[in-house]
């Protein structure tokens, strides 16, 4: 038994797949605790720093999840989760009956939903685990969790995500309630971000030095992560580090506008910062923190072009 984030852990077997920035930084969390840790990835020199801390390294996904009570995913869409679920070397080929994967990715309600109809046919347990917070906020176990799905698989997803996060909240509902939870939280996120950065274009464009509006927003703005952004697009420092990728948002952003669509909601603000998005990545900048969308609308300005209409494609912007 080890002590982790105030909290005493067994060692409990676990497999993560996925070891991306947030991934190693959760899976780290995870071995720290005392649990045991499996772990793969696509590339198996992301798994070195791992094993070096003691993480065993599993060949395959499928070796990944025989021995593990809770195999954690994080991963970018649903095609690597399907990728590492499906075929003779997948997780539900290696997961034993009644064990539980929880997919920490953000990705659709419905797609979730799937994942635990999928499950329950191979005879495992499904709970969506989306994660609030970044990559540096992992590394300090302080993400906060959003967990839905299988009741009875719940109490020891609980005990696996409390390694890595300040808060574990239960969204009563089918699998998808956390990741609709996670969509709408996310959607004040990127919309907050586009507003700052239209509120800075126009500060600029009037003669008025932007620092002054930050000064306000830094006093506004209580969460950490909010102040982050109100600096980061004020001093246009858009390197991704240990931030999320445009390219990750703008799967995120897709993905809110299609549960809004599916549920007969208007997000006309996502409309905008989803072409504002592409005219972004268009430009060479989707590695760059998902802040960076910003960067349109000086590249508007500057070229004297209209905001693209919510269906203009991102070709017929750059022409």
């Amino acid at each position: 038994m080890r002590s982790c984030n105030g909290r005493e852990y067994m060692g409990k077997r676990v497999a993560f797949i996925g070891l991306g920035r947030m991934g190693a930084a959760i899976a780290a969390c995870v071995l720290r605790s005392g649990m045991e840790l499996t772990v793969w990835n696509r590339t198996p020199g992301k798994c070195e720093p791992l094993r070096a801390m003691g993480a065993s390294v599993a060949n395959t996904p499928r070796q990944a999840a025989a021995d593990a009570e809770v195999v954690l995913t994080s991963l970018m869409d649903d095609q690597s989760i399907l990728d590492v679920l499906q075929g003779e070397q997948g997780v539900l080929a290696g997961l034993r009956r009644a064990y539980v994967h929880a997919c920490l990715t953000t990705i659709s309600p419905t797609f979730a939903n799937g994942l635990a109809r999928m499950h329950a046919a191979a005879g495992s347990r499904y709970v969506s685990a989306p994660v609030l917070g970044r990559p540096d906020s992992a590394a300090k176990a302080q993400l906060v969790s959003l967990l839905s799905g299988d009741s009875e698989a719940m109490e020891s997803v609980i005990e696996v995500a409390s390694t890595y996060s300040r808060a574990v909240r239960v969204v009563e509902g089918p699998a998808g309630s956390a990741n609709s939870a996670k969509l709408c939280l996310n959607y004040s996120v990127v919309c907050l971000i586009e507003t700052i950065g239209e509120a800075y274009s126009l500060a600029e464009a009037s003669g008025v030095n932007p620092s002054l509006i930050n000064d306000f927003y830094q006093e506004m703005f209580a969460h950490p992560a909010l102040k982050l952004y109100g600096n980061k697009i004020l001093s246009r420092d858009f390197h991704s580090g240990d931030g999320f990728s445009l390219t990750g948002g703008l799967k995120d952003v897709t993905l809110m506008l299609d549960a809004a669509r599916e549920n007969g909601v208007a997000l006309d603000i996502g409309k905008v910062v989803l072409d504002k998005m592409r005219i972004a990545i268009e430009r060479g900048l989707g590695d760059s923190d998902w802040s960076v969308l910003t960067e349109a609308t000086r590249i508007l300005r500057t070229h004297n072009l209209s905001q693209p209409a919510a269906n203009t494609t991102t070709s017929q912007v750059s022409q």
